[in-house]
């Protein structure tokens, strides 16, 4: 595990090499679709964009597997599980909110008696509960991305259209678009736990 300001760098570091992945991984697919239908003689192009891609898989990934155990600590077992912490934050947001809006409408501030939010602390908490269950979903996502993208690798490395015709295209395109809605999925199940709790 990870100090606090280490996490925080890793997961800016975490965040722009996926950014990069998903741009990678979009290109590979669409230059693949393109080199299938009616350009043959981009694969150099279509090698090129797989590798890239995959390198920001792999280095991706291995970032996040060095943040991993920071997370499920800090913020998975820490909060998101958590609905006491949940509804803790809930109530400190509000009550702060409330604090704010008083203080510029010139009026003493409302104080929430200890009932009085618990619909929306139960709420807060259920929602967090589920983000942390997607990040786990997404974890075993990724591992099936790697795989998907690395045998789409092999095949691109191998095959030459212009020599093998048609070929193994389907696998290669089935795979290559797994790879991608699998990068885009991961990375918004990402951004959506950052945005309910970071480190």
């Amino acid at each position: 595990m990870v100090s606090a300001a280490v996490a925080r760098w890793l997961l800016i570091l975490h965040a722009v090499l996926a950014v990069a992945l998903v741009g990678a991984a979009t290109h590979w697919l669409i230059w693949l679709v393109r080199m299938t239908r009616k350009q043959p003689g981009r694969i150099r192009s279509v090698r090129r964009f797989a590798l890239i891609a995959m390198a920001l898989y792999v280095a991706t990934m291995a970032v996040g597997l060095a943040l991993y155990p920071t997370y499920k600590a800090r913020v998975k077992l820490e909060y998101l599980t958590r609905p006491a912490m949940v509804g803790a934050d809930v109530r400190a947001r509000i009550e702060s909110a409330e604090d704010l809006s008083a203080r510029l409408e010139g009026r003493p501030a409302r104080t929430a008696s200890p009932g009085m939010l618990t619909d929306v602390e139960l709420a807060a908490g259920k929602r967090a509960a589920r983000i942390a269950r997607w990040f786990d979903v997404k974890e075993h996502w990724v591992a099936v991305g790697v795989a998907l993208g690395l045998a789409a690798l092999a095949v691109l490395a191998v095959w030459d259209p212009r020599r093998d015709g048609r070929g193994p295209s389907r696998f290669a395109l089935g795979a290559v678009a797994g790879t991608a809605a699998i990068t885009w999925l991961a990375a918004i199940i990402g951004l959506l736990t950052t945005a309910t709790r970071s480190f």
